[in-house]
């Protein structure tokens, strides 16, 4: 009887978390494009079951001001071509024969034909990863990037593209002064035309949650944004201590009960509505 509770208890935690995974997964599709900004489209591959490196890519290139769309499928993605009618960067996280044939018969359409794409490896062996990264840049990607690289090449790669194609993203100020605003210039925030000064990484912390209303970002991903991508060891109340120190900011501001805690899952950031047409672009 004790095995069976066991095996049961294990079942229940595996289907918890393939369904956690699968909402976070949700959450990186439903974005809605901006025109102001630069637009990135990142390709997962579909059968992709840890949703941490699919976040950290993510990240990396929202890092570059570039409004970010995730899709699982090359259909899908050709549909957010034509309704984006051109992203200006193609991400992919992990390669094979069939992305290169995909690609190929991609290029000849008219709005596509200049269309710069990269490729994130997918942890996959050393060899292969090798061979994989051949067999990219020979199918004309600007860059193949090992997983082991971390973020930063990636955020490195893909600004040098948006450089070479002379679209820098408008100005730095976003949001309205008297509800939430952020200069990504200056690194200053204004809550309820308050000035509140935060530290970094409060305020790339603060950044995420209003670019992301209403939705429930989990544990792993705040360890994710503290770390900044690199997946760096943090002490065990790192992550409270952050969060507390972000209520009480927002508390002092009048701001209180704008970031609730969701139990089991993470935290959601709920501001007053006109607070969610924030324009998303990161900190440089």
């Amino acid at each position: 009887m004790f095995w069976i509770l066991l095996d049961s208890i294990g079942i229940h935690v595996h289907v918890l978390r393939a369904a956690m995974c699968a909402q976070i997964r949700a959450k990186l599709t439903n974005h809605t494009p901006s025109p102001h900004y630069p637009r990135v489209l990142l390709l997962v591959h579909a059968r992709t079951n840890d949703d941490r490196p699919v976040f950290s890519v993510k990240v990396a290139l929202e890092r570059t001001g570039a409004e970010v769309h995730t899709v699982t499928e090359p259909a899908e993605a050709e549909r957010w071509m034509r309704r984006w009618d051109h992203p200006k960067v193609l991400v992919l996280l992990g390669w094979s024969a069939a992305r290169g044939e995909w690609l190929k018969r991609l290029q000849p359409a008219a709005h596509q034909d200049t269309l710069p794409f990269l490729v994130v490896g997918d942890d996959a062996h050393e060899d292969r990863e090798r061979m994989d990264a051949v067999a990219a840049l020979e199918a004309g990607a600007q860059a193949y990037i090992p997983s082991t690289m971390g973020p930063e090449p990636l955020t490195a790669q893909v600004r040098n593209i948006l450089k070479k194609l002379r679209i820098q993203a408008p100005p730095a100020r976003v949001g309205e002064m008297e509800t939430l605003c952020i200069d990504l210039g200056s690194l200053r925030v204004w809550i309820l035309g308050q000035e509140m000064h935060l530290p970094r990484r409060l305020f790339c912390l603060l950044h995420y949650f209003a670019l992301h209303p209403d939705e429930v970002v989990s544990n792993d991903q705040i360890a994710d944004l503290l770390s900044e991508g690199k997946g760096a060891y943090l002490a065990p109340n790192t992550q409270v201590v952050k969060i507390y120190r972000l209520r009480k900011i927002l508390e002092r501001a009048g701001a209180k009960g704008w970031l609730e805690t969701v139990s089991g899952f993470g935290y959601r950031f709920s501001p007053p509505k006109n607070t969610q047409n924030i324009t998303k672009k990161s900190p440089q």
